[in-house]
């Protein structure tokens, strides 16, 4: 506890609010890599801390929006370290994995290895900016993109998508009604591909800054409302040249087959980071120390106290 307090104290967050600050590694003698010191002998024992903060007015402006809706805000928890929670196994977060977090209006790229998030970065492209693709592309609402985007859209293309005819309704159209344009749903694909692309371009620089390669950079999960688009993992993995898979919370049986899917990933991460309550520096009590004053002392203030009240 005192190793832990003091590295607690070590915390610098250069103006940042720290989110989360848990224990990486120990180090033993000079021997890095230990994860569990407990029972073992050392003349001199580190720890390495691993440290997320983030800009202080945003997290404060958050936690005031939910205490004004009359709730009780316990701890804030970074994106990836939820949702990491609910969809990577044990295994994948021991021997290496990238999650790609595709939210509405940015993708989060964080890298797991050791057990633990190691790295991460944020892109501002999300899966937002691809309804906003279509309805610029085809003079339409954002409500009916959207739509089209999730019921006719695809990551992928097939040479029946030129003969699949989709109706698109003018913005110009009053509550929704009017005529209806056609385009193929090649012409849908086309714009969704094409900010796809730019996409997984930013999210391969993105590993590649976090020197996610080599043996530990052959597995990519995809994670977010992004993720729910048709035949995006198998897009993902020609982009990126590694293994693909669609990450969704596991663990929880008793959710409902509409909530069961990459978009309430990081819902499910927060009932699981709050059920384990893992190690966390922050909530370290603070140390007390027992003074120990001479017996003599107390006998000298009280014959002081004695003569101030007799004279």
């Amino acid at each position: 506890d005192a190793l832990l307090a003091a590295g607690r104290n070590s915390i610098d967050p250069q103006g940042r609010m720290v989110l989360h600050a848990q224990p990486a590694l120990y180090t033993l003698d000079g021997l890095t890599g230990v994860k569990k010191p407990l029972g073992l002998h050392a003349d001199r024992l580190g720890v390495h801390i691993h440290v997320v903060a983030a800009d202080g007015s945003p997290v404060r402006n958050l936690d005031l929006c939910v205490r004004s809706a009359h709730l009780e805000v316990k701890s804030i928890i970074a994106s990836p370290v939820a949702t990491g929670l609910a969809c990577l196994s044990d295994e994948e977060r021991e021997l290496g994995v990238a999650l790609v977090e595709m939210g509405a209006g940015i993708t989060n790229v964080s890298l797991f290895a050791g057990g633990m998030l190691v790295g991460l970065t944020s892109i501002p492209i999300g899966a937002q900016d691809i309804t906003d693709d279509i309805a610029s592309a085809f003079g339409t609402r954002r409500q009916l993109a959207e739509r089209m985007k999730c019921f006719h859209g695809s990551a992928n293309a097939s040479p029946r998508d030129n003969h699949d005819m989709i109706p698109v309704i003018p913005i110009s159209a009053e509550d929704g009604a009017g005529d209806a344009a056609q385009i193929t749903k090649a012409q849908l694909i086309g714009v969704i591909r094409q900010r796809l692309e730019h996409q997984m371009g930013e999210v391969r620089t993105a590993l590649a800054k976090l020197k996610f390669e080599g043996p530990v950079g052959r597995q990519v999960v995809l994670t977010g409302g992004g993720a729910e688009l048709k035949g995006v993992a198998d897009y993902a993995q020609q982009a990126l040249g590694r293994s693909v898979r669609i990450g969704r919370p596991r663990g929880l049986t008793a959710l409902p087959e509409a909530h069961g899917g990459p978009a309430f990933a990081t819902l499910a991460g927060l009932a699981f980071y709050a059920a384990t309550d893992p190690v966390d520096l922050r909530g370290l009590a603070p140390q007390r120390t027992t003074v120990h004053r001479p017996k003599g002392m107390g006998m000298m203030r009280k014959l002081i106290q004695a003569a101030r009240a007799n004279y």
